[in-house]
């Protein structure tokens, strides 16, 4: 049986990634053709998402040379949720559980204690995770055993 995913957006993924490389930046200071290179994110779906980056006060742009994007406040003082709201809005597990109580089923339903639960704990964690904590965590494999994308997907098509 093939595993079924609850998916996180490629927008969040893709804003995560960015605001890691930022963060990384000795200096601070990167180009967006720079984080889309390294980050392996399409230049042009990169500009949407630092555009509500910007919107929601998590980077600022500098123009000219030397210029690029950088982290409007510290590290430490983004969270994994901020970043993801910034992108996404609100984060919600159901519709039960994104506070407007619009489910009519919701003061019988046997599932809402569930739903809300996971809804705080989920919460939770990405309020007390902070971009520098993800920043300063090592990756699983060292850089220099990373796969580019494309040769990921080339050895999954040689696959019997």
């Amino acid at each position: 049986m093939a595993m079924s995913l609850m998916q996180i957006p490629r927008k969040i993924e893709y804003a995560l990634r960015a605001m890691i490389y930022l963060a990384d930046r000795p200096g601070g200071i990167a180009r967006g053709t720079e984080i889309a290179h390294h980050e392996h994110i399409p230049k042009y779906y990169l500009e949407k998402v630092i555009r509500d980056l910007m919107r929601r006060g998590l980077v600022n742009a500098r123009r000219g040379p030397g210029g690029g994007y950088q982290l409007a406040r510290p590290a430490p003082a983004i969270t994994f949720r901020d970043i993801i709201e910034a992108v996404e809005g609100p984060i919600t597990l159901n519709v039960c559980t994104d506070g407007s109580s619009s489910c009519a089923l919701q003061p019988s339903c046997r599932m809402y204690r569930v739903w809300e639960k996971g809804q705080r704990l989920l919460l939770e964690v990405f309020s007390d995770t902070t971009l520098q904590d993800i920043a300063s965590s090592k990756p699983s494999l060292p850089i220099a055993f990373a796969v580019e994308p494309a040769e990921v997907l080339a050895a999954e098509e040689k696959r019997p």
